[in-house]
């Protein structure tokens, strides 16, 4: 009798307990999820920060860009980059391995390029740096970060978007405008014509001309 008696009072107890488990169980679920939501919003809130930072106190510095396939060019909203500098620094370091008889482009490969800025700011290759930032540099020379790896090159952003139905006003593209920081990273910010022009969207040309 007294089994019977303990057996209902433990089930008792267990049932008066099981509400408040149940409601610290989703206390601890929205803590963590708002946890989760504030981690979040710090690190996007670095990454703008990090990102305006760059923009605004970076170097600027265009750099040429090289043909691509035509097909893959425009796709309605962004066009396909490739840029002069990556086949300089390439054929520089295919001929190393040449040398070396190794192949550059199955080797991962991290370091700078040192590019000379004329007089419109348009960057020419002019030597590889090892992985270590170069501490002394000409008045007029940069040195930009770039990683080879699984064959490419990852020097910039290879693609640039814009408002769909601009594309033929970015046809004119020559250069592509970067913002580099200290550590020698490129920012893509704008394309630029063959005339050291920013390109502009077509409606943003209209709405200039209309205002």
């Amino acid at each position: 009798m007294n089994n019977i008696n303990d057996k209902s009072l433990l089930q008792k107890q267990l049932t008066e307990k099981q509400p408040f488990y149940w409601l610290q169980k989703r206390v601890v679920c929205i803590v963590i999820a708002l946890l989760g939501l504030l981690l979040i919003l710090v690190v996007m809130t670095i990454n703008v920060v990090k990102y305006e930072t760059h923009l605004a106190t970076g170097d600027t510095v265009l750099l040429a860009l090289a043909p691509v396939d035509p097909r893959g060019f425009m796709q309605g909203d962004y066009m396909t980059l490739s840029y002069a500098l990556e086949n300089e620094v390439f054929a520089l370091l295919d001929k190393r391995a040449n040398d070396d008889s190794r192949n550059a482009r199955n080797m991962s490969n991290d370091g700078y390029a040192i590019v000379a800025l004329d007089k419109n700011n348009v960057g020419q290759f002019v030597r590889l740096a090892k992985s270590n930032q170069p501490d002394t540099l000409a008045a007029n020379e940069m040195a930009i970060h770039y990683r080879v790896r699984n064959g490419s090159m990852k020097l910039a952003t290879n693609a640039f978007f814009f408002q769909e139905g601009h594309a033929e006003a970015f046809e004119a593209a020559e250069y592509g405008l970067f913002r580099v920081n200290k550590k020698g990273e490129p920012l893509l910010t704008d394309m630029v014509n063959g005339t050291f022009e920013v390109i502009v969207g077509k409606s943003s040309l209209e709405d200039k001309v209309s205002n």
